[in-house]
C-alpha cells in the first residue's frame, strides 16, 4: 500500500469530524457577534439625549390632549402633533415610540374610556401611521407625507373601529378624526420646518 493511501486511511475519517467541530466553534461566535452588533446598534440609537427627547415629547402628547382647538366638527386636541413632529424632524422610529406611548398616556389621563384593549390597538395603529408619515417626510416629500398622514390617521383610524362598532361608528368618527389629523399634522409640519431652519432637526442617513 502506498504512503498516500495509508495517509488517507489514517486521517480521512477525522476530516469531516474536524469540519463539524470548526462549524460548531465558529457558529456560536458568529451568532454572538450579531447579537453584540444589534445591542450596539440599539445603544447608538437610544442615546441619553434621544431618550430624554422621547420622554419630553410623550409628556407633551399628554399635555396636548388638554389643548382644545375649535374646528368645524367641534374641538380638536393636539395630542398626536408631537409624534408626527418626532417622526419628521428626528426619525420614524422615534415618532412611532412617541405616538404609541403618547396615546396611551393621553388615554390614561382620562381613564381609558374605550377600554385598554382598544387603546392598545390605537397605540399600535399610531405607531405604524406615524412611521409611514416620517419615512415619506424625510425621504420623499413633506407635502406627500401630510396628505398620506391625514388619510391614514383620519380614514384609516376610523376604519379600524369598524369591527368594534360597525359602519355607524366609522361614519361618526371619520370626519372629526380627519379634521383632527389635519390640524395635528400641519402643526407638526410647521414645527419641523422651524427646527430644520434652526439646524435642530436630524438629517436623514441613507
Amino acid at each position: 500500500m502506498s504512503e498516500r493511501s495509508e495517509r488517507n486511511i489514517k486521517h480521512g475519517p477525522n476530516e469531516p469530524r474536524d469540519g463539524l467541530r470548526a462549524q460548531k466553534e465558529t457558529g456560536p461566535s458568529n451568532a454572538e457577534a450579531r447579537r453584540v452588533e444589534r445591542r450596539r446598534g440599539a445603544a447608538r440609537f437610544f442615546t441619553p439625549r434621544r431618550i430624554a427627547r422621547i420622554a419630553i415629547l410623550v409628556a407633551l402628547s399628554a399635555v396636548g390632549a388638554f389643548i382644545k382647538l375649535p374646528s368645524p366638527t367641534g374641538t380638536v386636541a393636539l395630542d398626536s402633533a408631537p409624534a408626527f413632529l418626532a417622526a419628521a424632524a428626528f426619525s420614524p422610529l422615534e415618532g412611532s415610540i412617541v405616538g404609541a406611548l403618547g396615546h396611551l398616556l393621553s388615554a390614561l389621563t382620562t381613564g381609558f374610556p374605550l377600554g385598554l384593549p382598544v387603546h392598545l390597538l390605537v397605540a399600535a395603529e399610531m405607531a405604524v401611521f406615524v412611521a409611514i408619515f416620517g419615512l415619506l417626510a424625510r425621504r420623499v416629500n413633506i407635502w406627500l407625507a401630510i396628505v398620506v398622514g391625514i388619510v391614514l390617521n383620519g380614514v384609516g383610524g376610523a376604519a379600524i373601529m369598524i369591527p368594534i362598532g360597525g359602519v355607524g361608528l366609522f361614519a361618526a368618527l371619520v370626519l372629526p378624526l380627519t379634521v383632527g389629523s389635519a390640524i395635528n399634522i400641519l402643526v407638526a409640519a410647521a414645527a419641523t420646518r422651524a427646527l430644520r431652519s434652526a439646524g435642530l432637526a436630524e438629517e436623514e442617513t441613507r
